[in-house]
């Protein structure tokens, strides 16, 4: 039989069982859109055999495709596709190869509801290929009270009724939902009744939209009060948009008139463009950290960035962040007390920063990591050179230690979890960060404290880069909500142009353990940290620096209402 003929009847073939062929489709298409966030509502159809093609081994030249009907992807790109199944010698299964190469283009590219379909033909000409696209039947929302369906439906804007959406950016829809913490939704898919169609479900958990909750920590110093109480409240949705605000407050009770901690945050999603635009305030007069807040230094800043999330590839979720800030640092004063005489009243910083940001999530472990490139635009009160350096002395006279306000740095981090044997898990996290120009404090990198180098207080050493790093081991539940865990805390810190400052390296080291203990509402945590390895630099520089031997337990109390 010749090739022309062969080809007809295989393609004949497979349209005398078009009800059987439509379910087959329909059951290879759910069984491909295992996507994140998205799940099968029922087992897929059995596939359909393949008819075997008769005079299969007889060849023909392909002289070209002839790609018609909904093509999804530009000419060019479905050209280069189909290329490499151009040229004498073909056969039937070089055609299923050609088909099978532009529907996995067409699904890396988000388009997996597009199928290649092989009409009857002669050879000898292009091979025509006919592009269906499947679209979407019914939208159903279950399992919402909260939110309206009406906000359901508009956190996926890709996913609508006789459509085909991008897959791809229907997961970035999906992520970008899921990070309201009083909302997930799964996308379940199945068959239609109606020919050519899949219909969807969106099932939906939910929490209250308002947060709040009070802690109790003793985050403090001597200076300023060894206790923080802090209170947060948030909302989630704010005009049932997705918005979404949060705020903090901190202060001692032995000392509440030297601290004043106070941190605003709000954000909008933008699910058709796949980001999420941010802005924050945040005032303090001391170091550390409040609620989702972090104070390098007393003043204020003011900051606005925006993420664009990216498809997900495999487990990963990623996402770019662009960001800008506005520091303005109390250089005249440190944890609320006054420095030297002289000294202006402000340095300030504004970093421009871009940077990446990835989760990983496979069955056994998670584990995510981030960079951030970061530059200065100088210009304004306390952003030039002559405040620079004067601040940076911590006297009267000028010191020459920071010889530019064009500063640039690298930071990032990353951290893994992962269980072991008997119900044990072992966790690591680590940040780091790097310059080549010396900086001012509150843009240096510091250690010291409960989420830093446990067994010492807050951000007691800084240097212009710097690494930390912690590894914990954390045991079975030894009663109901309770955990012990023991760790390792360690870093290391860097100055330039020390042979000004005095101070070229410094470093960190200490071990501990550790309870924890949590319910729906309440949250413990303790940890006791020694230092094994102190600063060495002289307490005639730095009278904070931890000196080994030194200990302190870490306490933490959240009541969340």
């Amino acid at each position: 039989m010749c090739a022309g003929k062969a080809l007809m009847k295989h393609a004949n073939a497979r349209s005398t069982v078009p009800g059987l062929m439509r379910r087959a489709q329909v059951g290879a298409l759910l069984s491909a859109l295992l996507l994140p966030g998205l799940a099968l509502a029922q087992a897929p159809s059995t596939p359909a055999p393949m008819p075997a093609a008769t005079g299969a081994s007889a060849t023909f030249a392909i002289n070209g495709f002839e790609v018609t009907g909904d093509v999804p992807l530009p000419a060019a790109q479905t050209d280069a596709v189909l290329a490499p199944f151009i040229g004498p010698g073909a056969t039937i299964e070089t055609l299923q190869k050609a088909t099978a190469a532009l529907e996995a283009a067409y699904k890396a590219q988000g388009f997996a509801l597009h199928r290649v379909t092989l009409p009857a033909q002669e050879v000898g000409q292009k091979i025509k290929l006919v592009i269906v696209k499947f679209v979407i039947g019914k939208v159903t929302v279950s399992g919402n009270t909260a939110f309206t369906e009406a906000n359901i439906r508009a956190s996926l804007p890709e996913l609508v009724e006789n459509q085909a959406p991008n897959f791809s950016r229907l997961a970035v829809q999906t992520a970008i939902a899921n990070e309201n913490p009083s909302k997930q939704v799964k996308v379940s898919l199945k068959e239609s009744e109606e020919a050519n169609k899949i219909d969807a479900t969106l099932q939906v958990k939910e929490a209250k939209p308002w947060n709040f909750s009070a802690s109790l920590a003793n985050t403090g110093s001597d200076a300023t009060g060894q206790d923080r109480l802090s209170v947060v409240g948030g909302h989630s949705s704010l005009w049932g948009l997705d918005h979404q605000f949060s705020g903090a407050y901190t202060t001692s009770i032995e000392r509440s008139s030297d601290v004043k901690q106070l941190g605003l945050n709000y954000r909008i999603p933008f699910y058709k463009r796949g980001g999420v635009l941010g802005v924050s305030y945040t005032t303090s007069d001391v170091v550390g950290n409040f609620g989702t807040f972090t104070s390098t230094g007393a003043g204020q800043t003011y900051g606005i960035n925006y993420s664009h999330y990216l498809g997900p590839v495999g487990g990963r979720r990623s996402y770019l962040t662009y960001g800008l800030d506005e520091k303005q640092f109390k250089a005249n004063r440190l944890n609320n007390a006054p420095l030297a005489l002289g000294q202006p009243e402000l340095t300030s910083s504004r970093p421009l920063s871009v940077g990446y940001n990835a989760r990983i999530e496979s069955d056994t472990a998670v584990w995510g990591y981030n960079a951030e490139l970061a530059l200065n635009v100088p210009g304004g009160n306390g952003n030039n050179l002559t405040d620079y350096q004067n601040a940076n002395a911590g006297s009267a006279a000028p010191n020459l230690r920071i010889n530019t306000v064009n500063w640039k740095l690298l930071r990032g981090g990353a951290n893994y979890l992962t269980a072991l044997a008997n119900g044990w898990l072992w966790g690591v996290r680590g940040q780091f960060q790097y310059s080549a120009d010396a900086l001012i404090p509150g843009e240096q990198f510091g250690l010291g404290g409960a989420n830093s180098v446990r067994g010492t207080g807050e951000r007691l050493v800084t240097g212009d880069s710097g690494v930390f790093a912690s590894m914990e081991f954390t045991s079975p539940a030894l009663a109901p909500g309770l955990n012990a865990l023991l760790f390792v805390d360690g870093g290391w810190l860097n100055n330039r142009n020390s042979a000004v400052s005095g101070t070229e390296s410094d470093q960190l080291l200490s071990v501990g353990l550790g309870l924890r203990y949590q319910t729906n509402k309440l949250s413990l945590t303790a940890d006791w940290g020694r230092v094994v390895t102190g600063s060495s630099v002289p307490l005639s520089v730095n009278p904070n620096a931890p000196q080994a031997g030194a200990d302190k337990l870490h306490l933490n109390m959240t009541a969340r209402f």
